[in-house]
């Protein structure tokens, strides 16, 4: 059986038991008990948290909505566009040299946010398929799917997901965990 190991905010924390729970029997499925917040936080905390736990085969990983909040008003994002370009590397570099240079990483999109514009989300995600394509790493896109829904997946807080968010992420998540399990 596999080891997934998973890393992202409270979104991943979301799905993070139903995906558990839809790969039972197939994939040992974990993650840091604590939200990894933004990408900087994440890259800083992989050395605690990856002697913790089971060696990966493969991790499903986003950092985003933390990294493009503007949580002090003061008119940019917590982490600039090229700060999120360079953790996004450094990251990928960190988890092969933690667990394995052949690692399986799938890295995913960020959730629409609509408490902050959608069209800066896109940004983010952009330089994280970047990223991807330059690491040649396969891309979940949470986003795409779930940008319709926007206005029927999320709690009242604008950020969190509901069931339906949820069950729809948790589906996505699965699906790209799959076709590396056997």
């Amino acid at each position: 059986m596999k080891n997934v190991l998973l890393l992202g905010d409270s979104i991943r924390m979301q799905y993070q038991p139903k995906v558990k729970e839809k790969l039972k029997g197939r994939a040992n499925v974990y993650g840091p008990v604590e939200n990894c917040r933004w990408s900087g936080y994440t890259l800083n905390s992989l050395r605690f948290w990856i002697p913790q736990m089971p060696d990966a085969d493969i991790v499903h990983w986003n950092n985003g909505i933390w990294d493009i909040g503007d949580d002090y008003e003061e008119g940019h994002s917590f982490t600039s566009l090229e700060e999120y370009e360079r953790d996004l590397h450094r990251t990928i570099r960190v988890l092969r040299r933690l667990i394995s240079p052949d690692v399986k990483i799938i890295m995913a999109t960020t959730t629409p946010w609509p408490l902050h514009t959608l069209e800066k989300v896109e940004r983010y995600n952009e330089v994280l398929c970047r990223v991807a394509a330059d690491e040649g790493l396969v891309v979940d896109d949470l986003y795409t799917p779930l940008r319709p829904e926007v206005d029927n997946i999320l709690l009242p807080d604008r950020t969190h997901l509901n069931e339906k968010g949820i069950g729809m992420a948790t589906e996505l998540v699965t699906k790209a965990i799959e076709p590396y399990l056997d």
